[in-house]
């Protein structure tokens, strides 16, 4: 479901994906039943939705898959709104995941150069008239 603002987190059901473009973000609720709510963040680099009409599909740069990493450790990709269960993951592994994701993820972003560096080279530029 797509929406301007999300509902609260007590009011998200099982089997209910909800969408907002606005703030970049789908909550749902772990489809195992345990009721652990999902949060994923819609960025280029991590998670995407893909919408035709009927059905949605999350994508990602590992393939798209969820993976719960607390209390159930659910493996899972949602596709034409279908789950589609995959093999369980070592919770070990997910430490080890999480650094690798936020490495790669700091070096998606672009380096902004510091607004003092940035006058500094004006400045060296002007003067070297």
């Amino acid at each position: 479901m797509f929406v301007e603002v999300l509902p609260g987190f007590d009011t998200i059901r099982a089997g209910e994906i909800w969408i907002s473009l606005t703030h970049r973000t789908v909550n749902l609720r772990c489809p195992c039943g345990c009721g652990d709510l999902t949060v994923l963040s819609l960025h280029p680099s991590r998670w995407h939705v893909h919408f035709d009409g009927k059905s949605v599909s999350l994508g990602g740069p590992t393939g798209g898959s969820v993976w719960a990493n607390s209390g159930c450790g659910s493996h899972y990709l949602i596709r034409n709104s279908t789950v589609i269960w995959l093999e369980g993951i070592d919770p070990d592994l997910h430490v080890e995941y999480e650094d690798r994701e936020r490495e790669r993820m700091i070096g998606s972003q672009p380096r902004r150069r510091r607004f003092r560096s940035w006058l500094d080279s004006v400045f060296r530029t002007f003067n070297r008239d």
